[in-house]
C-alpha cells in the first residue's frame, strides 16, 4: 500500500511538472547591433539572445553584444586606440495587454586591446549596475486595418541603468523601435537602436534579431 501510494504521489508530481514545463517557451537565437558611437568608427556588434516566456504573462531575457571598435583621429595621426565593447542585459518581468515590465541587471563595458600613441584619449565609461525594463509591442493583426492574420507587427522598448555599482558614471538609457515578423516558429526583429550614456558618449544604430521557439 505504501508503495502505491508512493507510486500515485510521484505520478501526480510528474504530471504537474510536466503540465507547469509545458508553459514554458524558450526562444534563443542571435542578436546584431550596426552600432556608430560618436568618437568612434561604426562597427557590427554581435552575440546570442533569449527570452524564457511562461505563457503570455511572464519572462525572463537576456542578452550579450561584442563589438571591436577603433579610434583614430586625422589630426592625432598617432593617436590609434583599439577598443573592444561589451553590452549585456539580463532581466525579468511581465506583460500587461501590450505592454511589459521588468527589472533587472545591464553591462555596459569597454576594454581598450591596444593604445598607442600620442595626445589626448577618447574615454568611455563602463558600469554594471540595476536596470528598468519599459515596452510594448503588438501584432498588425490586432488592428482593423485589413491586416488579418499578419505576422507583421511592430515593438518599442525602453531600459534605463539608473545606479552603477562601479562607479564609473556608467549609468545609460536605451531605446528601441522597430517592426517584428513571426512565422514557422522563427521571431525576426529589425529596428533601430540608441544607447545614450549622459554625460559621455552616445551609440546608435541599425538592430535585428533572429530566434527560434524550442
Amino acid at each position: 500500500m505504501r508503495k502505491l501510494k508512493l507510486w500515485v504521489i510521484t505520478g501526480a508530481l510528474l504530471a504537474l511538472s510536466g503540465n507547469a514545463l509545458a508553459e514554458w517557451y524558450v526562444d534563443a537565437g542571435l542578436k546584431l547591433w550596426y552600432a556608430e558611437p560618436r568618437s568612434l568608427d561604426r562597427a557590427l556588434m554581435y552575440g546570442p539572445s533569449a527570452v524564457l516566456s511562461h505563457g503570455d504573462q511572464y519572462w525572463v531575457r537576456g542578452f550579450l553584444l561584442y563589438g571591436e571598435y577603433d579610434f583614430v583621429r586625422s589630426n592625432f595621426p598617432r593617436l590609434v586606440q583599439d577598443f573592444s565593447i561589451y553590452d549585456a542585459e539580463l532581466a525579468a518581468g511581465i506583460n500587461w495587454d501590450i505592454f511589459h515590465f521588468g527589472a533587472g541587471l545591464r553591462s555596459s563595458s569597454v576594454i581598450i586591446k591596444e593604445d598607442r600613441a600620442a595626445g589626448p584619449r577618447i574615454k568611455r565609461p563602463s558600469g554594471t549596475g540595476p536596470a528598468l525594463i519599459l515596452g510594448a509591442s503588438q501584432s498588425f493583426a490586432d488592428y482593423p486595418w485589413g491586416f488579418e492574420g499578419s505576422p507583421w507587427g511592430w515593438f518599442a522598448g525602453l531600459s534605463w541603468m539608473f545606479v552603477d555599482l562601479e562607479d564609473d558614471d556608467g549609468e545609460h538609457l536605451n531605446f528601441e523601435l522597430g517592426i517584428t515578423h513571426i512565422s514557422h516558429g522563427f521571431f525576426k526583429s529589425l529596428g533601430y537602436r540608441f544607447q545614450d550614456t549622459f554625460e559621455h558618449d552616445r551609440i546608435e544604430g541599425v538592430i535585428a534579431t533572429l530566434m527560434y521557439e524550442f
